[in-house]
C-alpha cells in the first residue's frame, strides 16, 4: 500500500503543475477541480484497500492528460513511467513493456531518463519470466554507478531462479564489495549451492568453496555439514568430527541434523565415549533428538532405568511431544497387562500420530512449514530462515 502511494507521487506532481497553470482561465477551473476531486477519490480508494479501483482511476486520469498534451516533458516522462508501473502492478505487463520501451527508445529524453526506463524494463521482464532480456539490461546498468547495486541485486535474483550458481557467486561477491557485511548469508549459500553442483572429480575444489562460505558467514551451518561430509568421503573422520561439532556453536537448533554422521565418525574412530560427552553438552539446548540419542547410549551403557530417568528429567526441563512419546514407551514396558497398559498403548499411538502429522521445520520469517530442511524458504525466498522444530 505505502509503496503504491509513493509510486503515485509523480502523478500528484503532474496534476499540481497542471492545475496551477490552468487556474487562470475560468472555463478550465472546472476541469482542474474535477482532476483534484478524482485524485482525492483515487487516494481514498487506496486507503480503503480498493486498489483495483484506484489504479483504474489513475490510469484514466493520466491517459486523459496525455491525450490533451497538458504535461510538460519532464513531468510527462515521470507520468508515463508511472503509467507503465501501474499497468505492471495490475498484471498488464505487455502494456507496461510498450510504454517503457518507447521511453527507452525516444530521442526526446536524456541518457539518465533512459536509464530509469531500462530499470523499469528489467522489472517488466522479470515479472513475466524473460530472464535473458532482464539479464542483458542489468549488465548494461552495472556500468552506471547509481544503478550498479540495484542491477546486481536483480541479477542475483535472476541467477537464483535459473540456478546458475557460479554466476550468482560472482554477482554476490561484487555486491559484497559495494556493501560489506559481517555475516554474508546469501553469498555463503551461493558457495554451498555451487559446491553441490560440482562432481567429485571436478577441477574446482569443493572444500575451498565451503571454506569460503564459512569465511564470509561463520554461522553457516550448511557449509559445516557439507564440509564435514567431504572429510568423511576422504575418510578423514577426525577433521569431520571437528567440523560437525562446531554446529553446536554456530546454531544449536541444527544439532539434530548432524547426530547420525557424527556418531558414524566417532564409531569409525572407536571413540563413542566422546560422542556421549558431546551429547551431554548439547543436551543443555533442549533438543529432543539429542536427548533421545543420549538416552539410547545410556541404555546400552548402563540400563533402561537410567535412560528412562534421563528422559524424565529432560522432559521436565524441556517439555515436548517427541520426548513424551519415548517416555510413554518406557511406561508401557513397565506396565502389567490390563486396562492401564492398554490405555498407555492408545495414548502412545495418539501421540505418535500427532508427531507424524506435525511439521519438522518452520520458517521463522513467514511461517512456512515443511517436512524436510530447505535452506531457502520457497514462500518468502529468504535464506536460512527455516529452522527445526526442536521438540514438536
Amino acid at each position: 500500500m505505502i509503496e503504491l502511494l509513493f509510486l503515485l507521487l509523480p502523478i500528484a506532481a503532474a496534476y499540481g503543475w497542471y492545475m496551477g497553470h490552468r487556474s487562470a482561465k475560468k472555463d478550465q477551473e472546472d476541469i482542474s477541480n474535477k482532476l483534484s476531486r478524482d485524485y482525492v477519490t483515487g487516494v481514498n480508494f487506496l486507503l480503503s484497500n480498493q486498489t483495483e479501483k484506484a489504479v483504474d482511476l489513475f490510469l484514466d486520469m493520466l491517459q486523459k492528460q496525455e491525450a490533451e498534451n497538458e504535461i510538460e516533458k519532464s513531468s510527462q516522462f515521470e507520468a508515463e513511467l508511472t503509467l507503465g508501473n501501474l499497468f505492471r502492478s495490475r498484471g498488464e505487463v505487455d502494456r507496461a513493456l510498450r510504454i517503457h520501451q518507447a521511453l527507452d527508445q525516444s530521442p526526446d529524453y536524456s541518457f539518465e531518463q533512459k536509464l530509469l526506463a531500462k530499470q523499469q524494463l528489467i522489472r517488466d521482464f522479470m515479472s513475466v519470466g524473460f530472464f535473458d532480456r532482464a539479464e542483458a539490461l542489468c549488465i548494461v546498468l552495472i556500468d552506471e554507478p547509481e544503478f550498479a547495486e540495484g542491477a546486481l541485486q536483480q541479477l542475483s535474483v535472476i541467477y537464483q531462479k535459473t540456478k546458475e550458481w557460479k554466476k550468482a557467486v560472482n554477482v554476490a561477491e561484487k555486491l559484497a564489495k559495494i556493501s560489506p557485511q559481517d555475516d554474508n548469508i546469501e553469498l555463503a549459500q551461493f558457495y554451498c549451492e555451487y559446491a553441490c553442483t560440482l562432481s567429485a572429480n571436478g577441477k574446482e575444489d569443493k572444500q575451498a568453496l565451503l571454506r569460503q562460505a564459512l569465511q564470509v558467514s561463520p554461522s553457516c551451518v550448511r557449509a559445516s555439514i557439507l564440509l564435514g561430509k567431504e572429510f568423511m568421503a576422504r575418510e578423514d573422520y577426525q577433521s569431520a568430527v571437528k567440523i560437525f561439532e562446531n554446529v553446536l556453536n554456530q546454531n544449536a537448533d541444527f544439532v539434530g541434523e548432524i547426530l547420525s554422521v557424527l556418531k558414524e565418525c566417532y564409531t569409525r574412530l572407536g571413540q563413542l565415549d566422546n560422542f556421549e560427552l558431546f551429547l551431554i553438552r548439547a543436551s543443555q539446548t533442549g533438543n529432543a533428538d539429542v536427548d533421545l540419542a543420549l538416552a539410547d547410549l545410556i541404555e546400552k551403557k548402563d540400563s533402561r532405568i537410567a535412560a528412562q530417568n534421563k528422559v524424565y528429567n529432560q522432559l521436565k526441563q524441556h517439555p515436548g511431544m517427541v520426548l513424551y512419546h519415548r517416555f510413554i514407551q518406557y511406561q508401557i514396558d513397565d506396565a502389567e497387562a490390563g486396562r492401564a497398559r492398554d490405555s498407555l498403548v492408545l495414548l502412545h499411538k495418539m501421540v505418535g500420530e500427532r508427531i507424524r502429522q506435525g511439521f519438522s521445520y518452520r520458517c521463522i520469517n513467514c511461517g512456512y512449514q515443511s517436512h524436510k530442511l530447505m535452506w531457502c524458504c520457497p514462500s518468502c525466498r529468504q535464506w536460512e530462515k527455516i529452522k527445526p522444530n526442536k521438540g514438536i
